[in-house]
């Protein structure tokens, strides 16, 4: 069993208002002392002005006498306030004081029951409070009064509408030391704001006037539109002023700010990093090009050197060539006289000293310094010029056959002697000299040269008068020239060195014949690469226009290893070369109508 209390709770017990008028009325009386409020205010002027068909414009909180508590008064507060109304206001009292009341349904006591009526329901207090004129403040502070004072015209903004929250309870808005996080904390409470206000006393019209159902359920759904017009508007408002205290708040301005200085000095500091890099870099670079170019400048100083070297070897190996072939001259020309005085009864001296000087001039190319200062001093040794002859023709004879060794040669076989395994000479129908300018022009137009085949034709059928070649028979002749060409150059040297005998046989020039000039002139031998950019290179800085001293003589000194009168062949040699290939590309443009033509690659291979 349960302990029963072991005292008595006293428990405070109120009358009805109603029934404490009824026992007012009866002449009861309480010892209970009547209750008053000191801040309730009985305004007997405003309550008699009042008119019960404008109840919905009454401020209810004046009619009981709470307009100072308002909002803020209990439901006690509320009930005790209307008891007093009562007690003074009401019909039966006025007419016991001997007051004249009229119809009460127009009697401003009417008034004091609708306010009790609104405020003592807790829903229809609610929406009363949700819009009362004299407590609730719907202005909004503007984007000039939010700059202007910040925290004065938000603060209270937030305050009134923290009121309606429907989550409870809500952040402040703070000061400028608020925590930042904080200040985040409270936006996004506003962000997701909810209102729990209440339109409904706002209504145009009441549902119970309804006549029937359906005009009462048209009304409700009327005023539930306009209800969530107007609460869709409230919350649209208070976005609006939370994004305007966000952009004009000075905590997030001042983060924003700070952010932006710190982006921008790590930006900064990358960038002076970067910088400091590439000036690195730069510095390393320079560094390193000063040394490729002390390192390239000591190597054009050692190559000069080493060039200068070479040129004064040059320039003594070709004096010492010129002296030993002059002392050959001396000893064959002026000492023996060709050795005609061999032959007591020559049969032709002419024909016999063109031999010689060939002979010798052959042996002049073709020898070293050392090996002509051999053959020399040999023959100065013998007095005989009959041992004397036989050395020097056994000497050109090594050298003629020094000539024969393979190098760039055509070396043909035909058809009876690869069966037989014998070399046999070839059968051109073309004479010596025709092959030798087909040649020429296969060594002077090379592979890859466009119609090649049609510019060598030209070209031999303008340098060889009386011959008419096509490219056709150009190309055959030259890959019959490259299967037999060492008996077939031979015999055309033969045939070219009878000719030029035989034309000057009997010419009064042989007797009195002089190659002083030729012997002394250095030998026609090839041109190296280095000689040749030497050349170039001298003729661009020695133009034609030079006036200053002998032109020629100036481009010698450049190239070193050259004599002035090698250097002017040489020039004439390649302007020669230049001009025939024009000439004979030029021809073959002309000669070959449009369209004959076949690519080179079809031609050889229809050829083979």
């Amino acid at each position: 069993m349960t302990a029963q209390p072991s005292y008595l709770e006293i428990i405070p017990f109120e009358l009805h208002p109603h029934v404490a008028i009824i026992r007012d009325l009866l002449g009861y009386t309480s010892n209970e002392p009547e209750w008053t409020d000191p801040d309730e205010e009985d305004d007997e002027a405003y309550l008699r002005s009042l008119d019960p068909k404008d109840w919905k414009t009454h401020d209810y909180y004046a009619i009981l006498g709470l307009k100072k508590l308002r909002h803020l008064a209990s439901a006690d507060d509320i009930r005790r306030a209307y008891r007093r109304k009562l007690l003074t206001h009401h019909p039966d009292k006025r007419r016991a004081a001997g007051e004249r009341v009229k119809d009460e349904s127009h009697d401003y006591f009417s008034c004091i029951t609708i306010a009790y009526e609104i405020l003592g329901n807790p829903t229809k207090r609610h929406a009363y409070d949700s819009v009362d004129p004299l407590v609730v403040d719907d202005s909004v502070p503007t984007v000039s009064e939010i700059k202007a004072d910040f925290w004065g015209s938000l603060r209270g903004f937030f305050a009134r509408k923290a009121r309606w929250s429907k989550k409870q309870p809500v952040p402040g808005l703070g000061g400028p030391w608020t925590n930042l996080d904080d200040v985040h904390s409270f936006y996004d409470f506003w962000d997701e704001y909810d209102t729990i206000r209440d339109y409904s006393f706002l209504d145009e019209e009441d549902k119970e006037k309804g006549e029937d159902r359906e005009s009462r359920r048209a009304i409700e759904r009327q005023n539930r539109i306009e209800r969530a017009r107007r609460r869709a508007e409230e919350l649209r408002t208070i976005r609006q002023v939370v994004e305007l205290a966000r952009s004009n708040d000075p905590r997030l301005l001042a983060a924003g700010k700070a952010a932006r200085d710190a982006k921008a000095a790590k930006r900064q500091a990358r960038l002076d990093a970067l910088r400091q890099r590439r000036e690195a870099e730069e510095q390393q670079a320079r560094l390193e090009a000063e040394k490729l170019a002390a390192e390239r400048a000591a190597s054009e100083e050692r190559r000069r050197i080493e060039a200068e070297r070479l040129r004064k070897e040059r320039e003594q190996t070709r004096l010492e060539s010129r002296r030993e072939r002059r002392r050959l001259r001396e000893i064959v020309v002026e000492r023996h006289d060709h050795f005609v005085l061999v032959d007591p009864q020559p049969t032709d001296p002419g024909a016999e000293r063109v031999r010689v000087l060939a002979a010798l001039d052959l042996i002049c190319q073709r020898l070293s310094n050392t090996h002509l200062q051999e053959l020399n001093n040999q023959l100065e040794q013998i007095s005989s010029v009959e041992e004397a002859r036989s050395i020097f023709n056994s000497k050109h004879q090594e050298v003629q056959q020094e000539l024969q060794a393979p190098g760039l040669q055509f070396s043909t076989k035909t058809s009876n002697a690869s069966s037989t395994g014998t070399s046999a000479p070839s059968t051109s129908k073309y004479p010596p000299e025709v092959i030798r300018t087909l040649i020429k022009a296969v060594n002077l137009l090379p592979a890859g040269t466009p119609k090649r085949w049609e510019a060598i034709a030209a070209y031999v059928n303008q340098h060889a008068p009386g011959t008419s070649i096509s490219a056709k028979e150009a190309l055959k002749q030259a890959k019959s020239l490259s299967q037999d060409d060492v008996n077939l150059r031979k015999e055309a040297n033969e045939k070219a060195f009878d000719s030029f005998a035989s034309s000057v046989r009997d010419s009064d020039a042989v007797k009195n014949v002089s190659i002083t000039s030729q012997l002394e002139a250095e030998a026609d031998r090839p041109w190296t690469v280095t000689e040749q950019r030497a050349l170039e290179q001298a003729l661009r800085s020695f133009p034609t226009q030079s006036t200053e001293g002998d032109r020629w003589q100036r481009i010698a000194d450049v190239v070193g290893t050259r004599t002035r009168r090698e250097c002017m062949v040489r020039c004439k040699e390649l302007a020669e070369q230049v001009r025939a290939k024009k000439a004979a590309l030029s021809a073959a443009k002309t000669s070959v109508p449009n369209g004959t033509i076949k690519p080179l690659a079809n031609a050889s291979t229809k050829s083979k």
